[in-house]
């Protein structure tokens, strides 16, 4: 990883993980767990989903970077995928379904235990961003719609899900505040 691109992935981590702690902080307990319909998440749904996400790709990066590097046809393949990536995920016009490991659980816990759990793993992804000497660009693994991809730019799929899934939140949050306006008669 280039300096510029450790500084680009750094900021990245940095801005979503404000942004999305700024969204959650206000959020009331309806608005926390309305969910806008039954295939729809909640808000944290939304954050519980970030949090399983960015630790199994965390594990995957420590997994792969202690192992062989990619071929060079690999390699190739992944060339240029972190613009793809960054300007793809988070737009929210197609729908993924998440793997199952990666589902949220009905209940969804505590705000603020989820909160709490969505900073600390951001910052031990932010710690590894700033500090790894690992050969991220020369290992990969495979993501389902972008094929074999780069632990660079797993970190930066990483923080382009956040967004995707920040707009998924405050989604809900609006439609919870259009249901209670609604309720209300206003």
């Amino acid at each position: 990883m280039t300096p510029a691109e450790r500084e680009h992935a750094v900021a990245y981590l940095e801005r979503t993980k404000s942004a999305l702690l700024d969204a959650a902080a206000p959020l009331s307990e309806s608005q926390w767990r309305f969910k806008p319909g039954p295939d729809q998440w909640s808000a944290a749904e939304c954050i519980e989903h970030l949090v399983l996400v960015e630790e199994r790709i965390f594990a995957s990066i420590q997994k792969v970077v202690a192992g062989p590097p990619a071929g060079a046809e690999v390699l190739r393949s992944c060339a240029g995928k972190e613009s793809t990536i960054q300007r793809a995920v988070p737009v929210r016009g197609t729908k993924v379904t998440a793997p199952e490991p990666v589902r949220p659980s009905a209940g969804s816990g505590n705000p603020a235990a989820a909160v709490a759990r969505f900073s600390a793993t951001r910052d031990r992804t932010l710690e590894y961003a700033r500090a790894t000497t690992d050969p991220i660009r020369q290992r990969t693994f495979p993501h389902i719609v972008f094929g074999q991809i780069d632990c660079y730019q797993w970190l930066i799929f990483v923080s382009a899900h956040t967004e995707r899934h920040l707009a998924q939140l405050l989604e809900a949050t609006e439609a919870e505040g259009r249901a209670r306006q609604t309720a209300s008669g206003l």
